[in-house]
């Protein structure tokens, strides 16, 4: 049987490309992605030791803004000089400052200001680089690339929390934070030797019609692609954010919670496989949208009372992690398909800030919520508001660059 042309393509863009999807699965797994499943073990630690609110530790999302706004910058500088210099620098920086988050002394203020430093390095060891790294090699079974390239954060999500906690119960809090870094700088050097070589730096040599970064600013699909992913991660960000803090004031015990975050994990994993397969074989934009909405389900469910709470919680974690595995794929894999390569890295920044700017509105959204009404229901009240907003802005995303559906 005579394989087609079309079927030869695909397979040789695997045989060339296998390096740039395990280096990214590698990377994407050990960095700050892989801390944003962990923060919420943190909190009570901390206001156990050092007396902080919920509240007051949930103001480090403004940290997280501060350095998310930096993203498009870090993203340009993959453009122009490559992934493994960004990757490496980004690295050692945030190792270094795992450091210094272990030897915090209780001033709340050296805390924001590690956050900071923290997501600011972490940002060049984040799918921003990865995912344009993958890009380069994949067209036609992009959308499979970068499911399986990034869902590699899943298996370390899925077993890292019940690690962390064991650490933390048998070492203490401190001990966490240093086991983060040293996990993270280990995996990233491992990631940037089996890192293929960048291909056409600030070239885009696969695509019809490639966009600088300047163009896509003015073409309304790229606002709607940054909105929708703000809106959506203020929900999103909120439920990663308190995670382990809300399934416990739910009546789960901390190793059940632990579970139960674990389970978040798996649910991302399938989430991205899903997403990644039906965007190489249906509209983007409508896939988007189905996977953008389903974790407004979840958040209604997470405010069920009597015999349903704990089966509503658990369907509300599971349906908020697909719905994270899915604005993985979705975001690069539409500002690829809709600008080409050109400036990608900064359109990924851009997609970047504005997750960090959702994820700092729904970290304080969440933590502030429970403060003044001892309850996160109110803030997944406007979860449900914010995940149907979001997921029509993807909707509204017209036709891609020549002619090519999204």
């Amino acid at each position: 049987m005579t394989v087609s042309a079309p079927d030869q393509t695909v397979l040789q863009e695997r045989r060339g490309g296998w390096r740039a999807v395990l280096a990214a699965g590698i990377g994407v797994a050990s960095g700050v992605s892989f801390f944003a499943y962990l923060a919420s073990f943190f909190i009570k630690p901390y206001v156990a030791e050092f007396g902080w609110t919920r509240g007051e530790i949930a103001f480090s999302a403004f940290s997280t803004l501060s350095a998310g706004l930096c993203a498009p910058f870090i993203g340009r500088m993959a453009d122009r000089f490559g992934v493994r210099p960004v990757v490496a620098l980004s690295a050692l920086g945030y190792a270094g400052v795992t450091v210094g988050m272990a030897n915090q002394t209780g001033d709340i203020r050296l805390y924001y200001g590690l956050y900071f430093l923290l997501v600011f390095f972490g940002v060049g060891t984040g799918s921003l680089a990865w995912a344009r790294l993958i890009s380069q090699r994949f067209d036609r079974s992009r959308g499979l690339a970068l499911s399986v390239g990034l869902s590699m954060i899943t298996i370390t999500a899925t077993i890292g929390p019940v690690v962390l906690q064991a650490i933390m119960d048998a070492h203490g809090w401190r001990a966490g934070w240093l086991a983060l870094g040293a996990f993270a700088l280990g995996c990233a050097l491992i990631a940037i030797v089996i890192a293929p070589p960048d291909i056409g730096l600030g070239a885009a040599p696969a695509d019809d019609t490639p966009a600088s970064l300047k163009e896509a600013a003015r073409a309304p699909a790229f606002w709607l692609a940054v909105i929708g992913m703000f809106l959506i991660n203020i929900p999103s960000g909120g439920i990663m954010n308190q995670m382990a803090a809300l399934i416990a004031d739910k009546g789960f015990s901390a190793q059940a919670a632990a579970q139960v975050v674990s389970m978040f994990g798996l649910s991302v994993l399938a989430g991205r496989l899903a997403t990644g397969i039906c965007l190489d074989l249906f509209p983007a934009r409508i896939v988007a949208f189905v996977t953008m909405a389903a974790p407004a389900i979840g958040c209604f469910l997470m405010t069920g009372q009597g015999v349903v709470l704990a089966g509503g919680v658990i369907a509300g974690i599971v349906l908020a992690g697909f719905s994270q595995g899915a604005e993985g794929d979705v975001g690069p894999y539409i500002m690829a398909r809709r600008f080409g390569m050109k400036a990608l890295g900064g359109m990924l920044g851009a997609l970047a800030a504005a997750t960090a700017a959702g994820t700092a509105c729904g970290a304080i959204l969440f933590a502030q919520t429970h403060d003044r009404t001892g309850s996160y229901d109110f803030a997944l009240y406007m979860g449900v508001a914010a995940f149907l907003a979001g997921a029509c802005c993807y909707l509204a995303i017209g036709e891609g660059s020549a002619g090519r559906s999204l």
